[in-house]
């Protein structure tokens, strides 16, 4: 997701709705339709769609069969923010299922702090090597999002334990 372009919305007018209003996602039968719609959004022919649809559904506290279907299904998305949106959400849900992907991702030619996020959320020290390599290879600034994000990555695959902020209730 490009959040930093403001102009990046998804066509859906659902998608759109649920951005601006906030709608809840979960307790009563139109909560219920809003989830499933979503879910069914994971697998738009829209790039943006899935990219929206996976990124919200990462971010929501739902937790179901049916939503880690979706998010591990959107983990092979072709368009690579929305499989990284989705990888974020399986990490959250389940760090062991997301852990191969983080490790395949953190040896290829190009990661990007998405890929950081996930393996801090995984918090596994066999991806140790890996983020030391990348450590090495790039340096690391003091006040750099991406080098932030592969210190925060080392530290929690160090100790074991995720990031805090990003862990549902």
């Amino acid at each position: 997701m490009t959040a930093d372009d403001a102009r990046y919305v998804p066509p859906s007018g659902f998608l759109q709705d649920l951005l601006r209003r906030d709608l809840p996602l979960s307790g009563g039968p139109a909560e219920d339709w809003r989830a499933a719609k979503l879910i069914s959004l994971t697998r738009d022919a829209d790039a943006a769609n899935r990219d929206w649809a996976l990124c919200l559904l990462q971010q929501s506290e739902l937790d179901t069969p049916e939503v880690r279907a979706a998010l591990i299904a959107g983990m092979d998305d072709p368009h690579h923010e929305a499989s990284l949106e989705a990888l974020i959400g399986v990490a959250i849900r389940d760090r062991m299922a997301a852990l191969p992907r983080v490790a395949a991702l953190l040896e290829s030619e190009w990661v990007n702090s998405m890929v950081l996020e996930a393996a801090a959320i995984v918090a596994d020290a066999s991806l140790l090597p890996a983020l030391e390599a990348i450590a090495a290879e790039l340096g690391m600034d003091e006040d750099d999002t991406f080098d932030n994000a592969l210190r925060e990555a080392l530290e929690c695959c160090a100790s074991g334990v995720p990031p805090e902020w990003r862990m549902l209730d």
